[in-house]
């Protein structure tokens, strides 16, 4: 009797992580972590602000729409903040198909940006979207 009820424990805990890992899948192994995500968007930004990218972080896709003058346009907009932000924050982190999403918000001065980042599986960035701006 007693080995059934381990048995039955034991299919219960399979079947309620199956149905979590459906319900909120964890992101690809190559997508950062949140402490990854904070680190990247606060390099991200300081880069773009001295209008640089690494186009290897990116999809062919993305990385074709990212011509050095669309980097420089946005250079010329996060520059309006002065200095690089403060901290990071992760307001929304959300996992569809083969795609992870991580809002966050980072906190130069007193403002903030929220930024809206786009991973592939393979944890290449697909996009990256400036969703407000505080002053805006």
């Amino acid at each position: 009797m007693r080995r059934f009820g381990v048995m039955i424990l034991a299919a219960a805990l399979s079947i309620a992580s199956v149905a979590a890992a459906r319900a909120d899948p964890a992101p690809p192994a190559r997508v950062p972590t949140e402490d990854g995500m904070r680190a990247l968007a606060l390099q991200w930004f300081a880069q773009m602000q001295a209008g640089k990218i690494d186009r290897t972080e990116y999809t062919a896709e993305y990385g074709a729409q990212l011509t050095d003058d669309a980097v420089q346009a946005m250079s010329h907009q996060l520059n309006q903040y002065g200095a690089s932000p403060l901290r990071a924050e992760i307001m929304q982190k959300r996992a569809i198909d083969n795609q992870t999403f991580y809002q966050v918000k980072l906190f130069p001065r007193g403002d903030a940006a929220s930024l809206l980042f786009g991973f592939n599986a393979e944890g290449k960035i697909t996009g990256i979207g400036i969703m407000s701006m505080a002053g805006d």
